[in-house]
């Protein structure tokens, strides 16, 4: 039995790795509980919906924190409980306390990101960031990864940075307020794709096109998939959600069924950057 914990309903990039870690799980024949909290930002609840894990005596909890450093004593319960735990996508800071982590490369991802941006502009160029939730690895690693590209470029200068907490509705109100105050702004980037969906909107309502600002997003969602289509949105940077939801489930399964497995390594996916290029028959 597997309690499969998430971080928000919200975003259909959670939704679809919930549909896939179920059909995983169906073709494994095991038992699988999926739980995720309506707000990406709600620890009260995820922390609720650990204790109910250990209440019902799963055998493992596979889990993607809303806060890194937050979840760790309901972890640590549940490791006490003899429940092995599998964190993917978003880390909790105490690797001491699980037995797998599977994710993706979030540093990498974003770092690509920024290079796509900074070469565009010729290595020149005022440019800013829309980030998530920093109490989370995923926000933390891809802030990092793109000021890490920007300051390879002397003559790129980041002008603004604000959070949207992975909102949509907050991240309209950011690009606006950024495009007001930095009328020569050349490109923002959005560390997700419901982040972008917003910023999109905004510069749209803003009267920006294409040629006056470049767009990129991350995660891969379709919304986000059809912007690029439509010449919205420059580029976006891919989440492998198949991968972490099959991969999740079977390693908390091949953990659960054999008492003396040690999994010792991480496993880490690819997060390509995605142009509109990459679909040849659009």
């Amino acid at each position: 039995k597997l309690a499969w914990i998430g971080k928000t309903l919200n975003n259909p990039w959670w939704v679809s790795v919930a549909d896939f870690s179920t059909k995983e799980a169906n073709m494994l024949g095991v038992e699988l509980n999926i739980a995720l909290p309506q707000e990406e930002v709600d620890l009260e609840k995820q922390v609720a919906m650990v204790e109910s894990a250990i209440q019902q005596n799963v055998d493992a909890i596979i889990i993607s924190t809303t806060s890194s450093d937050g979840i760790i004593p309901s972890i640590k319960k549940a490791k006490d409980a003899g429940i092995r735990i599998v964190n993917f996508d978003t880390r909790i800071s105490d690797k001491s306390i699980i037995d797998a982590y599977v994710g993706a490369d979030d540093v990498a991802g974003s770092y690509k990101a920024g290079k796509y941006i900074c070469e565009r502009l010729n290595g020149k160029g005022e440019v800013a960031i829309i980030t998530g939730l920093l109490a989370q690895s995923t926000g933390v690693d891809r802030r990092a990864g793109f000021l890490k590209a920007c300051s390879e470029y002397p003559e790129i200068k980041v002008v603004a940075e604000s959070t949207a907490e992975w909102r949509s509705d907050k991240a309209a109100d950011v690009t606006a307020n950024i495009l007001t105050a930095n009328p020569n702004i050349k490109a923002i980037f959005a560390c997700n794709d419901q982040m972008a969906v917003g910023m999109v909107s905004a510069a749209k309502s803003s009267g920006k096109s294409q040629d006056d600002l470049i767009l990129v997003g991350y995660d891969g969602i379709l919304d986000a998939i059809n912007l690029m289509v439509q010449g919205d949105l420059d580029a976006n940077v891919a989440l492998p959600n198949i991968e972490e939801a099959q991969i999740a489930v079977r390693v908390a399964t091949a953990l659960v069924l054999n008492d003396d497995y040690k999994f010792e390594r991480e496993l880490i996916f690819d997060t390509p950057l995605i142009t509109i290029d990459y679909y040849p028959n659009l």
